[in-house]
């Protein structure tokens, strides 16, 4: 009986634990549990550090934009980018999220949703998930796009892949400042599982807020929009000492492509 009674004491005590930390992080309990999950993953299987001290704000919106090559790179920059604030708590990075990996199975459309991303359909078309991050930014959140649009299968190693125009046209929309971040040496594979049982040491640099001044607070043209979309991806590119696809070098080779085919 009293075994009993001291394992329903310690059980109550650990409740209070959990309950306090959960309250203390202010992200509510669904995201404290994936980060228990992200740290104890760290600790056993593909650890995380910082080449350099994290620019995250600790308040405030911003836009976080990094290179994508691993489906385990969201879980990434999960790792302590709060372990630096003044203040206790953890901020929850809402990722813009491709909608038929967010559909994928129920656990991960758990995740997802407990980690506030945002389904997107690839079609370019769905203004519902652009009203979301716009909102998200309003409230001073901070919001995750991976600005290659997918995974990075290619040259991963050498260059990034163009960058999406959309992701800029969010940070000038929203006047929301803009965090590079590369990731280093992420495990590798199509498969989200099989990331997530590979061992590995990750790293992660990260950059200055990316001065998009230039462009804020006009109506841009379409070769305007590229060339600030290209500095998104150069500031990206610096961070890992690899080179980057410009947007209008590929607008340019597509469309001489389409004229030879004319032809």
């Amino acid at each position: 009986m009293e075994k009993l009674l001291w394992s329903a004491i310690l059980l109550a005590a650990l409740v209070v634990f959990i309950a306090l930390r959960v309250r203390r992080s202010n992200v509510g309990w669904r995201a404290w549990a994936c980060y228990q999950v992200a740290s104890v993953h760290r600790l056993l299987m593909t650890s995380c550090r910082q080449r350099n001290a994290c620019t995250i704000p600790e308040e405030g919106a911003a836009i976080i934009v990094g290179n994508h090559t691993s489906p385990m790179d969201p879980m990434l920059l999960w790792s302590n980018h709060f372990s630096a604030f003044r203040s206790p708590g953890m901020r929850v990075i809402g990722w813009m999220m491709a909608r038929e990996y967010f559909e994928a199975s129920p656990i991960i459309s758990w995740i997802s949703r407990a980690m506030q991303c945002i389904p997107v359909d690839r079609d370019g078309k769905d203004m519902q998930s652009v009203r979301q991050s716009l909102q998200r930014l309003k409230d001073g959140k901070l919001l995750g796009i991976f600005p290659e649009g997918g995974l990075n299968e290619v040259d991963p190693d050498v260059r990034l892949r163009v960058g999406n125009t959309g992701a800029t046209w969010l940070a000038l929309k929203s006047g929301a400042p803009v965090i590079p971040v590369f990731i280093h040496d992420a495990p590798r594979s199509l498969s989200m599982v099989r990331c997530f049982l590979m061992r590995g040491k990750a790293s992660l640099s990260y950059g200055e807020p990316i001065d998009l001044s230039r462009w804020q607070k006009r109506r841009l043209s379409d070769e305007e929009l590229a060339e600030a979309t290209d500095t998104i991806m150069r500031a990206i590119a610096d961070l890992g000492g690899i080179g980057y696809t410009p947007v209008l070098q590929t607008e340019e080779s597509e469309a001489e492509s389409a004229g030879t085919e004319d032809v």
